[in-house]
């Protein structure tokens, strides 16, 4: 598994956690139910700063390795860190888990584990956080890393294409999706 290339970094990104969430509502009472089923992932939306055709060789390489939505790589969001440290335990779905922390950490934080990424949603104790997506991996006092906190990513479409101007500046813009 490749990771994304960060030697200009990211312009701008847009994160969204998807949730399989269902709706009905009644069209006489307009009552509601909600299904709330387990799949929870990542998606993005990234652009990277103009660059060279020589910083651009190696995105170009890149991209074009992943062929379309087969392969993954790794990417982390370089706005995103703290200082942080952590060992949690919890099993696979668990949207609470229990550690040892410490340093500083707050709701919104980002941690990875096992190349999953993670936020964390509550903090209802001091060994205790809640978090979301759910866990992906069985961790029994398992590390995690809150600097530069990264995931498995896959293409969210076979396409990807970059723009090239008149003055030789590349132009990438990417969207994402986890890979579970």
């Amino acid at each position: 598994m490749a990771a994304l290339p960060m030697t200009v970094g990211i312009e701008s990104m847009t994160m969204r956690l998807v949730s399989a969430t269902a709706i009905t509502q009644s069209p006489f009472t307009f009552d509601q139910q909600v299904f709330a089923h387990q799949g929870v992932r990542w998606e993005a939306e990234v652009t990277l700063p103009p660059m060279t055709r020589a910083e651009a060789k190696e995105y170009e390489g890149f991209f074009a390795g992943l062929r379309g939505m087969k392969e993954t790589f790794t990417m982390y969001n370089p706005l995103v860190s703290t200082s942080a440290t952590a060992t949690i335990s919890g099993d696979v779905g668990d949207t609470s888990v229990t550690g040892f922390f410490s340093g500083s950490y707050e709701v919104g934080d980002y941690f990875s584990l096992d190349d999953y990424l993670y936020i964390i949603t509550n903090k209802p104790s001091s060994i205790q956080v809640d978090i979301m997506p759910p866990l992906r991996t069985e961790a029994i006092n398992d590390t995690v890393d809150f600097t530069l906190p990264n995931g498995t990513w896959r293409l969210a479409s076979n396409e990807i294409g970059w723009s090239i101007d008149r003055a030789s500046i590349y132009g990438f813009s990417f969207a994402c999706i986890e890979a579970i």
